[in-house]
């Protein structure tokens, strides 16, 4: 009967202790869901046509280990075409770790260029011209 009592009380013992370990642990941190979406600083920028058909290649920056890749938008304007590209960004000012990295991108501009036309590409705070 006394080794009974021992591992009893030693099993009760180990479940006392874990039931601390887990009430004493701190909370775990949660990723904040919050992130806006900011303008990706551009890199490079190159356009290439073939025929009536034109292709922007994009090498844009992720600024911060927080920064991500998030989306482009094209709009066209008789000469002129602009694509924003967006990145998100924690909302606030977290610590982030300085690594600047970059992602490249390929969009497609659509066709119907006029052979001879120059036309402008505004990439958020780059600009580049091309003919066709």
């Amino acid at each position: 009967m006394t080794m009974r009592r021992v591992a009893l009380a030693v099993v009760v013992a180990v479940g006392i202790i874990g039931l601390a370990a887990i009430v004493a642990r701190p909370p775990a941190l949660s990723p904040s869901p919050d992130r806006q979406t900011v303008q990706a600083p551009i890199d490079r920028l190159e356009v290439v046509t073939i025929a009536s058909q034109a292709t922007l290649k994009v090498t844009a920056g992720l600024p911060s280990g927080c920064a991500k890749q998030d989306s482009h938008t094209i709009a066209r304007a008789g000469d002129t075409i602009t694509v924003t590209v967006l990145n998100t960004m924690p909302k606030g000012n977290p610590i982030c770790t300085m690594i600047y990295g970059q992602y490249d991108l390929s969009i497609d501009l659509g066709s119907g260029f006029v052979p001879g036309r120059t036309y402008t590409v505004q990439v958020n705070d780059k600009t580049t011209n091309f003919k066709v």
